[in-house]
């Protein structure tokens, strides 16, 4: 890594810590915005109580959920009990993306004293603050915050997630899309598996010649 790269990202981790204090002072408060290289430490200083939503910008159910998504960074049992509130931008963060395993949009997922919980209620007000002050037990335990993911460590995740899809598009659960998927799927194995049939018809021919 250069130290010209070194400082752009603490600059970029500096910036993003200060907007994130600014939104607990008063005023008008506001969902964090979040990347790759600082969640991290938006999640340490929040206390790790933070709900985070994981969104796309050009996603009209994201768009719809925004107006209530705002109001919570306003609700005052919310700020009592200290929750912070932050936007990841996925398209733009695709380390957020497998890191989590978001696989549509809007996903929220809460992040409390070192468990994450998975929303999968109404994208409404009062859904999401009853989920955030209580609800989110009824989940148990929850799952463990997944460690930020290395260079070598980000190639096994796309790995996972390209199973996942497929196994789910084979169910039947992506629609026409996903039978699209695996007919490409089998297309390339069935390329594959003639290019390695060929290479050994080749090589095998060339060993009799010999």
């Amino acid at each position: 890594m250069t130290r010209h790269s070194s400082i752009s990202q603490r600059l970029i981790c500096a910036v993003a810590l200060a907007c994130f204090f600014l939104s607990l002072m008063g005023g008008e408060a506001a969902p964090v915005t979040v990347t790759d290289s600082t969640f991290d430490d938006v999640l340490e200083s929040s206390g790790s109580n933070l709900l985070v939503l994981f969104k796309a910008n050009k996603c009209p159910h994201c768009q719809r959920m925004m107006p209530d998504y705002e109001s919570l960074s306003d609700d005052a049992d919310l700020e009592g009990h200290g929750v912070t509130l932050a936007i990841v931008d996925v398209p733009s963060n695709n380390g957020a993306s497998l890191r989590f395993g978001i696989r549509g949009f809007p996903t929220l997922i809460y992040f409390r004293d070192g468990r994450m919980y998975r929303y999968s209620g109404k994208r409404q007000y009062t859904p999401l603050k009853s989920f955030v002050l209580k609800g989110y037990e009824n989940i148990g335990e929850g799952e463990e915050i997944p460690e930020k993911p290395t260079f070598l460590s980000q190639f096994a995740l796309i790995g996972k997630a390209v199973w996942v899809e497929v196994y789910d598009a084979a169910l039947g659960h992506s629609g026409k899309a996903g039978y699209a998927m695996v007919g490409l799927l089998g297309i390339l194995v069935g390329l594959l598996g003639f290019t390695i049939v060929f290479l050994v018809v080749i090589i095998t021919g060339k060993a009799k010649e010999e």
